[in-house]
C-alpha cells in the first residue's frame, strides 16, 4: 500500500465536515424556488423529448431536435451544479436521477430514429496471396501505423483523447456530464478530468497522470504502465497493467486482472466543484473501500 500522508488524511476530515455543515444549512426558501424551477424544465425536456417521434423520417431535423436537447441537458446539470450548495444530498441524488432518466430517454430515441450503419470492411482480402503471411512476417511499421478502432462508438455522448504525447489535457464538467470518456494511446501526457462523466476507459498509455472527478458508474483501466492515476467511481476494474499506482474513491471495489506491481491509496484529486460533482453522480462520500481490492491474478 502507498504510505498516506498525515496531511491528506485530515483534508478529508475537513472536507467531511464541511459536507455535513453545508447539509444542515440548506436554506427551504432556496430549496423551493430551485425545485419549481426544475421540474418546469424536466417538463420541457420531456415534450422536446416526444416531440422527436413527429419528426420521424427526416434524420436532420431528428438530429437537430436531439443536439437541442442535450443543450438543454446541459444547462439543466448545471443548474442542478450550481444549486447543490443549498440543497441536501436526497434532493440531489433525486434530482441526478431525473436528468439521468431524461439521458437514457434520449439515448434510445437516438438509437431507433437514427440508427448507427454496422461497420464492415470497404474490400475483401485475398486469401491466396495471403495464406501463407502469419505475424512473423509483419513488419513492426505495419503495427504501427495501423488505425485501431475507438472502444467507445462516435456520437453525442462519448469525449476523449487518443494518439496524444507529451501533452497536458482537460475536460470540464460541461463537455464530460453523463458522457462516455475514451484515453487512448497516451504518452507522458497529464490528463485533468473536472467532472462527473457516466464512465471513463483508460487504454494502451504509458507514463501518464490521469487525474478525474467522480465517475457515475465504472472505470476500466487496461494495458498501462508506469502510470499514476487518482479516480473516484462505483467500479474501478484494472487489466493487464503494470507498475502503476492508484489514488482511487470507490463504492463497491476494484478489480485487478492480469497486473503486477499496482498500488492503491485513498483518492486525492480535489478541485473547487468536486463536492458537487460527487452529488450529482450519487456516489456516497462516506464509502471508500480503496483497501479492498479483488486480485484475480
Amino acid at each position: 500500500m502507498i504510505q498516506i500522508p498525515e496531511s491528506l488524511l485530515r483534508r478529508n476530515e475537513e472536507r467531511q465536515e464541511l459536507l455535513k455543515k453545508k447539509e444542515e444549512n440548506a436554506g427551504p426558501n432556496q430549496a423551493e424556488a430551485f425545485k419549481t424551477a426544475f421540474k418546469e424544465k424536466y417538463s420541457e425536456i420531456e415534450e422536446l423529448l416526444d416531440s422527436c417521434h413527429d419528426l420521424a423520417g427526416d434524420k436532420n431535423k431528428i438530429s437537430e431536435r436531439l443536439n437541442e436537447i442535450s443543450r438543454e441537458l446541459n444547462i439543466l446539470s448545471k443548474f442542478l451544479a450550481a444549486s447543490s450548495m443549498f440543497l441536501i444530498a436526497y434532493d440531489v441524488k433525486i434530482c441526478t436521477k431525473s436528468i439521468q432518466q431524461l439521458q437514457d430517454k434520449m439515448t434510445e430515441i437516438e438509437a431507433n430514429l437514427l440508427p448507427k450503419k454496422k461497420f464492415g470492411f470497404s474490400s475483401r482480402i485475398d486469401k491466396k496471396k495471403n495464406i501463407n503471411k502469419n505475424k512473423d512476417d509483419i513488419d513492426s511499421s505495419e503495427i504501427k501505423s495501423t488505425p485501431k478502432l475507438s472502444l467507445i462508438s462516435s456520437g453525442i455522448n462519448s469525449c476523449g483523447f487518443t494518439s496524444r504525447n507529451d501533452e497536458e489535457l482537460s475536460l470540464l464538467h460541461d463537455e464530460v456530464y453523463n458522457r462516455d470518456v475514451l484515453l487512448s494511446n497516451l504518452n507522458r501526457c497529464t490528463v485533468y478530468i473536472k467532472g462527473s462523466p457516466n464512465t471513463i476507459h483508460v487504454v494502451s498509455s504509458s507514463k501518464c497522470k490521469i487525474m478525474t472527478g467522480p465517475v457515475a458508474t465504472s472505470i476500466m483501466v487496461e494495458t498501462c504502465t508506469d502510470s499514476t492515476f487518482s479516480v473516484a467511481c462505483q467500479q474501478l476494474r484494472v487489466h493487464n497493467t503494470y507498475d502503476c499506482d492508484f489514488y482511487i474513491h470507490v463504492t463497491t471495489k476494484a478489480i485487478i486482472e492480469d497486473s503486477q506491481r499496482v498500488r492503491f491509496a485513498p483518492y486525492n484529486f480535489y478541485y473547487p466543484d468536486v463536492d458537487i460533482h460527487f452529488g450529482l453522480t450519487g456516489l456516497n462520500t462516506d464509502i471508500n473501500n480503496w483497501k479492498d481490492i479483488d486480485d484475480f491474478n
